[in-house]
């Protein structure tokens, strides 16, 4: 359980406004409520949302708050369409933040940002974070924790080296996003490109955040869509033996790829697939530093595939 615990803590940000959930802003403040007084607490994170959302969460969310508790969130800024817009939006995604964490000081914080490099951003990337990371300090949201997601099409290793050189010096953590899936069945990247990323983050000792398509614990034949849907044991497996073992591309695609749940085990001295393993020490240290976590639009599936395979 300690293995376990070392790899899970905190693992599941919470997602409920984005499919394929897509629940109301009422519906998911209650559930990520709800979830906050469940046992397994322990394995949920940040509450994702827009950042022109925050007002309406915030009064949703602030008669639900029990006394001491704080609920943090991980704000998405920037857009997705072209540049100009991503720079275009950030003064006003700074303010819409500052006032929602001025009403509810000590309450609800955004202690976490996310941002995609749009596809014009990508052919020049080594510009454009520059530039990007420039206007996010103007609007006064330097100090936080940035993940840049970097999309399909995208010359990724680029695109990924420029976010490294641009995170030196850089007082707050920076690092990339990687989208696992969504409502359709090209959403999902292949095992080769969930493989290539990590692989190169771990290289390049770039921090790693994923998002969608990551509900069950091990990679599986889904039904809607119909696809190969990645599995979080999979893509933070392959990370922790990325980081921890050092393992090269072909070992990190193989884990990726993997479809047998009895592959990866958690004991005692720490995490294992197959017969590559990681301490419960590097598991802890890997995750603080490396491996951010995934938003998923449901904290309830992943708990329960969880038990369901006698982890949890």
């Amino acid at each position: 359980m300690t293995s376990l615990n070392a790899f899970m803590a905190g693992l599941i940000d919470y997602a409920g406004l984005f499919p394929p959930a897509s629940l109301d802003v009422s519906a998911a403040v209650a559930e990520y409520a709800a979830h906050k007084g469940e046992v397994e607490v322990w394995m949920l994170g940040r509450f994702i949302a827009p950042a022109a959302r925050l007002a309406e969460i915030g009064l949703a969310a602030a008669p639900l708050l029990t006394a001491g508790q704080t609920w943090e969130f991980s704000g998405l800024i920037g857009g997705r369409n072209n540049a100009d817009q991503a720079l275009a939006i950030l003064v006003e995604q700074g303010q819409q933040v500052k006032v929602f964490e001025d009403k509810y000081t000590g309450k609800m914080a955004v202690t976490s940002l996310e941002a995609t490099i749009p596809s014009d951003g990508a052919e020049a990337p080594a510009e454009f974070v520059a530039t990007f990371l420039a206007a996010v300090k103007a609007a006064h949201l330097g100090r936080r924790e940035l993940y840049l997601e970097v999309l399909p099409g995208s010359d990724d290793d680029a695109v990924l080296t420029a976010i490294r050189a641009a995170a030196e010096g850089r007082s707050a953590r920076l690092g990339a996003k990687l989208r696992c899936g969504g409502v359709t069945p090209e959403a999902f990247p292949t095992v080769e490109r969930v493989a290539s990323v990590i692989h190169r983050c771990a290289t390049l000792n770039l921090p790693l955040k994923c998002t969608a398509g990551l509900h069950h614990p091990v990679r599986h034949q889904a039904h809607d869509p119909q696809v190969m849907m990645h599995g979080f044991l999979n893509v933070f497996g392959a990370g922790m033996l990325a980081w921890g073992a050092q393992a090269d591309l072909a070992t990190v695609t193989a884990c990726v790829a993997e479809t047998d749940a009895t592959a990866f085990r958690f004991t005692d001295q720490g995490f294992a697939w197959r017969d590559h393993q990681v301490s419960r020490e590097l598991l802890r240290k890997i995750r603080q530093q490396s491996l951010a976590g995934f938003g998923s639009c449901s904290f309830s599936e992943p708990r329960e595939d969880l038990q369901k395979l006698g982890m949890l």
